[in-house]
């Protein structure tokens, strides 16, 4: 008796949150379509003390001996460096390694209008929190090791260009 009680409790608590409407329904299939038409936006001037993101800049920042002709190989050749950077200079913890602990450094950076790295930053994600120092040091060392680079152009004029990357510490090779 207690559970068909309980039952028509329930099927009356829920019933009382039931929306109903007297709106007539939309007839999709009957409807006119809506056509979108794109807006497209000048940007003719710029604040030159902005710092603009990679993805959306004229001219990206490249390493000095990525010299190519298009934006696509040198946006390419750009993200080829880093890696072999990366894989290069990475020198994984001994401690965590020692522990088994795997983590991401989620590194983000600018790339000055004099083509240095500054204002890096970090985020770790780690399988042990009690290592994450660790690994933000090697990400910041291993970003600090970079060498100076072509900077940005946005409009023909040099910028400073923000960047994000991701170093992956891992014990398996993959």
């Amino acid at each position: 008796m207690k559970s068909v009680f309980t039952f028509f409790a329930l099927l009356l608590v829920l019933n009382s949150f039931s929306q109903t409407t007297n709106e007539p329904a939309i007839d999709r299939h009957n409807s006119e379509p809506v056509v979108v038409q794109p807006t497209v936006v000048e940007v003719s001037d710029f604040d030159e003390d902005l710092i603009l993101p990679y993805a959306f800049i004229d001219k990206t920042p490249s390493f000095v001996n990525c010299k190519y002709t298009t934006e696509t190989e040198n946006k390419a050749c750009f993200h080829e460096k880093l890696q072999e950077h990366i894989k290069k200079h990475l020198k994984y913890p001994k401690a965590a390694k020692q522990n088994k602990v795997e983590a991401k450094a989620i590194v983000q950076f600018e790339i000055s209008k004099e083509g240095n790295i500054t204002n890096l930053k970090t985020k770790i994600k780690a399988t042990n929190q009690d290592f994450y120092t660790l690994f933000e040091e090697e990400a910041i060392r291993i970003i600090s090791k970079l060498p100076k680079f072509i900077p940005g152009e946005q409009k023909g004029k040099i910028v400073a260009v923000k960047y994000a990357s991701i170093i992956t510490f891992s014990l398996t090779d993959k």
